[in-house]
């Protein structure tokens, strides 16, 4: 009974929650017994088991019933007090879903004692990780049985050997987790004619070597499946073998994209709103952006990301994008999380180019006081003269060396004087 009071014991004080039980088993004539009862006890108080796929990121806790899929082995690691720790993860499903469920420490310990295929019952609170996870507060073995249609396996975590094409690498990113590791991950975007596809690996040397266009074949990742696409997650056997022959991939046009589903499309960039800072739900600055492609389509574009330069005009090619419908009802491509829009360049030239930084709608640009050049990258310093060496691609100037050059005082005066009104001047005003 204590095991279900876990999920009630902000409403109800212990003594109440077994008076309701007792009378619950009394009302059935003894014949269900006290698990049963605090199931019920706990329903009538609205707190009753989810199913998988209604889990989502909540401050109450959840219970639920899950069949183990596969299991990890626990790991130690050191808190910043000097104590030890242990951490393990399990992989739950049932008929609707999957999630990973984090255990710690005592329970981390025993988890060896899980055998897949095993029904547990959980109750934890759900989080955020890089996927919604539950960190388990208490958990048990149950004799509920729970069937999983031979399809729905087919979309847990498996796995799986591909032939892909490498569409896109990103740069390796460290950080701290919570345990206090310090761990990096490399991602990347993988296709084939069937579709795209994101490949994570916690060892980005997996991926040295490789480069973009590349057709490999990826052995031993384990498959997952869910709404917001297909990932491989690299194991610890995983291999990443380059082939001779070119695998096939194609972009969707974009006026086969519809509300739901992921998708790769290309297309020239016929409007574009300037980014626009908001704050997170986690109390964080961010940034976001819309443009259009091929006029009616909509890209939405999330995080550091907007802020990189986009011209009217260019072609940009969009990877493994989330459709849905916005609140006016059209469809529009999320650009975040597992995706990645690139510039496709025409064709560049050497140049040598000397004006001055400025900021434009477009990003930071090089004006020499002719054009401006939409430059990157641009951390270069607003208002300061510089000498650019780069390869110019229509108005876009990729910068290879940047010199600062002394303010011109002759070209100053010069351009102050093209900028001067004349009727503005003491010989124009008149009295």
């Amino acid at each position: 009974m204590r095991f279900h009071y876990a999920l009630v014991d902000d409403i109800l004080k212990q003594e109440e929650f077994d008076r309701r039980i007792e009378e619950k088993i009394a009302s059935y004539g003894g014949a269900i017994d006290e698990t049963a009862a605090a199931l019920l006890v706990v329903e009538e108080l609205g707190r009753s088991h989810q199913k998988i796929e209604a889990i989502t990121i909540s401050p109450s806790l959840v219970s639920f019933f899950g069949k183990v899929i596969q299991v990890t082995d626990p790991k130690e690691f050191t808190r910043d007090d000097g104590s030890t720790g242990c951490v393990s993860r399990v992989e739950l499903a049932d008929s609707t879903g999957s999630i990973p469920l984090v255990l710690w420490d005592e329970m981390a310990a025993g988890v060896r004692e899980l055998e897949e295929g095993t029904v547990i019952e959980v109750i934890g609170r759900p989080k955020k990780g890089r996927i919604t996870e539950v960190h388990a507060l208490a958990v048990r073995e149950t004799s509920v049985e729970i069937t999983i249609s031979e399809e729905k396996s087919r979309s847990f975590s498996s796995s799986a050997d591909i032939d892909a094409r490498i569409l896109v690498i990103e740069p390796p990113r460290t950080f701290t987790r919570r345990d206090g590791v310090e761990v990096t991950i490399q991602e990347a975007i993988i296709g084939d004619p069937s579709g795209c596809a994101r490949f994570i690996t916690w060892e980005p040397a997996l991926l040295e070597g490789i480069s973009e266009g590349a057709s490999v074949r990826i052995t031993g990742a384990k498959r997952r499946s869910s709404d917001d696409g297909i990932e491989y997650i690299a194991q610890e056997g995983t291999t990443i073998i380059p082939l001779d022959e070119e695998i096939g991939f194609s972009f969707r046009k974009t006026s086969e994209v519809h509300d739901k589903g992921v998708y790769s499309v290309r297309g020239t960039i016929t409007s574009l709103h300037p980014p626009r800072q908001f704050t997170t739900r986690r109390g964080q600055p961010s940034w976001v952006r819309n443009l259009f492609i091929d006029g009616p389509l909509r890209i939405v574009i999330w995080g550091d990301r907007a802020c990189e330069p986009f011209l009217c005009g260019e072609t940009i090619e969009i990877y493994n994008a989330g459709a849905r419908l916005n609140r006016y009802g059209d469809v529009e491509l999320s650009v975040g999380f597992g995706s990645a829009i690139r510039v496709v360049t025409d064709k560049t030239e050497e140049r040598v180019i000397e004006g001055v930084i400025i900021l434009t709608s477009e990003g930071m640009a090089l004006s020499d006081g002719k054009n401006i050049y939409v430059i990157e990258p641009s951390d270069l310093r607003l208002a300061t003269r510089y000498r650019i060496s780069g390869r110019l691609s229509g108005r876009r100037l990729v910068v290879d060396e940047a010199t600062p050059l002394p303010a011109d005082s002759v070209s100053l005066k010069e351009r102050a004087a093209a900028l001067a009104t004349p009727s503005l001047s003491p010989s124009g005003v008149g009295y």
